[in-house]
């Protein structure tokens, strides 16, 4: 990443902050664990200006490899995909929570050809198994996953779970620069800083042991 997109990185994680979608306190994550930190990245769709921001630092790595459709994974994703697609004029599908039980029973909406290669793009990663969620109905479809890219890992081990299975996976910053930034501003104190690394070092621990002990199969065909 050259020193422009570095700066822009920067400034998307400080302006993340300033309208609490990066926040500090004490929150209960879907595991049941209290966490020292909370990633919200649902409220974009109050911020435009922000929302084209990170729809701006996304495309700068998606851009990199040829592909033909983008697909947001519900629900957070969907307006950076859309933001994205808009932009710069890139066809966009995304994948139903459910599956229609009427009409034409469609689990992915939008027109897609057999053979195509699909950007999966997402908020954030934790330890990776969502993603394959994804993945499955992508794949059955005939579509091919030529990448996978997430704004933000929370250090959990996901990306590495992903391309265990053989997938191109890529976090744009993850918690790790995301304290870096925020501390080196002002904007966290030390005690904040500290509080966050060890719970960081803590489940990243926790995820790694999960993950070798019940570590993926590669695929035939890396993808």
């Amino acid at each position: 990443m050259n020193i422009f997109d570095s700066k822009m990185k920067e400034k998307m994680i400080l302006d993340l902050h300033e309208v609490h979608i990066i926040d500090f306190g004490k929150f209960k994550l879907k595991s049941g664990i209290l966490s020292p930190y909370y990633i919200d990245l649902r409220l974009l769709v109050t911020f435009p200006h922000l929302l084209e921001l990170v729809a701006e630092v996304l495309w700068e790595k998606i851009r990199l490899k040829p592909f033909d459709l983008i697909a947001g994974i519900p629900y957070a994703a969907l307006p950076m995909s859309t933001a994205i697609s808009i932009r710069y004029g890139r066809p966009m599908i995304f994948l139903r929570k459910e599956k229609k039980d009427y009409g034409k029973g469609k689990i992915i909406e939008g027109i897609y050809h057999k053979g195509q290669h699909v950007v999966i793009i997402d908020d954030v990663i934790s330890d990776g198994a969502s993603k394959f969620e994804t993945i499955k109905p992508i794949e059955e479809v005939g579509l091919e996953v030529s990448q996978i890219i997430v704004l933000l890992d929370r250090g959990q081990g996901g990306p590495q779970t992903v391309r265990n299975k053989g997938y191109d996976c890529t976090a744009i910053t993850n918690m790790e620069e995301v304290l870096e930034v925020l501390y080196k501003h002002g904007r966290i104190t030390y005690e904040q800083l500290s509080e966050c690394q060890k719970f960081i070092m803590k489940t990243s621990s926790n995820a790694e042991l999960k993950n070798n002990k019940n570590l993926p199969k590669h695929k035939q065909t890396v993808k």
